[in-house]
């Protein structure tokens, strides 16, 4: 239980950065899925925008960080 609570909070803290900008990341999230995705829009990427993208990854970033400290206090 201790090392799924570890890797959601990893998961948790990877998918906050990416939502929050931190020094590109989102940007370079955006780029690699440009180039791996199969459902296009018509800007390339899975998502409508890039502020859709952060919206999604701020909310993932939360579950994750809240299942991992509830993993790892109970």
């Amino acid at each position: 239980m201790i090392l799924r609570g570890a890797l959601a909070l990893l998961a948790g803290g990877a998918l906050t950065v990416v939502a929050c900008g931190y020094r590109g990341v989102d940007v370079w999230v955006w780029d690699w899925a440009d180039l791996v995705s199969m459902r296009r829009t018509r800007y390339g990427t899975p998502w409508s925008s890039l502020t859709a993208m952060r919206i999604q990854f701020g909310i993932a970033g939360v579950v994750f960080l809240a299942l991992g400290l509830f993993a790892l206090t109970h």
